[in-house]
């Protein structure tokens, strides 16, 4: 560009210079002078065109510098950002890694007591213990899970009861136990399923009563008083001299309150 610059400015040095010589030498007639001045005037212009074409180009010359700081700018920033987020989601993985970790070992630790329990239950001998020692055997594990807070062994165990004693002599309790376990973990539907089961399917059980608040007390717990009220009422009703009917009594009175 400077070169451009120095060689439109030397031409039109050269032009005034010449017109300067032949007027001094007295030699140049008036149209070699206009014509000479027509020369220098477009050179002036070409020079002037030229002057804001370099200028143009000037201009973008430094918007694109300033784009391109802009763009590593951008770029750096981007770059910090990604590594940034690559660092959260490796914190994440180990975090998860370890939880995932964790929870394997006690998913196969509780399988692994499954397994050994089924075992022993199904190698016993049946020739040393008859069915009713086996089944109380089963129902009396299950019930120490239970009580050890293990309630999905409790809960496998109680059903390993049913599946193999449906009318077995612990079978209204260990349907009873299920609800207590789902009761304990707050799965109130499945809970309140079960005790109910046990008023129908065994109505004589000394459970029943019992199995009726506790419906009642799980239907509360999601809110659906009116089910709540039904079953306390029931329970009132039809066995009047239990302890759990006066609890029924204090739940009613509750929701007058």
């Amino acid at each position: 560009m400077k070169e451009s610059r120095t060689i439109l400015w030397g031409a039109a040095s050269l032009s005034i210079l010449l017109l300067t010589l032949f007027g001094v030498a007295g030699c140049a007639t008036r149209g070699e002078i206009k014509r000479f001045q027509a020369q220098l005037d477009s050179l002036s212009v070409a020079n002037t065109m030229q002057s804001r074409q370099i200028a143009y180009l000037d201009s973008v010359l430094i918007e694109n510098a300033q784009l391109l700081r802009t763009i590593r700018a951008e770029q750096n920033a981007n770059m910090n950002a990604l590594q940034e987020e690559m660092r959260i989601v490796e914190a994440i993985m180990r975090d998860s890694g370890f939880k995932v970790s964790s929870l394997t070992d006690k998913i196969e630790s509780l399988q692994d007591d499954v397994s050994r329990r089924q075992v022993e239950t199904d190698t016993a001998d049946t020739g040393e213990f008859d069915i009713e020692a086996r089944g109380d055997e089963l129902y009396s594990t299950a019930l120490h899970d239970l009580n050890q807070g293990k309630y999905d062994l409790a809960i496998m165990g109680f059903e390993s009861y049913l599946e193999k004693f449906p009318d077995g002599a612990r079978a209204d309790d260990s349907r009873y136990n299920i609800g207590e376990a789902l009761l304990a973990k707050a799965e109130y539907a499945e809970a309140a399923l079960n005790y109910l089961t046990v008023t129908r399917k065994w109505p004589g059980s000394i459970l029943v009563s019992a199995a009726l608040y506790k419906a009642g007390r799980c239907y509360e717990y999601m809110g659906q008083n009116e089910m709540a009220k039904r079953y306390y009422e029931q329970l009132i009703d039809e066995h009047a001299g239990s302890a759990e009917a006066e609890l029924a009594k204090q739940r009613l009175k509750a929701f007058e309150d």
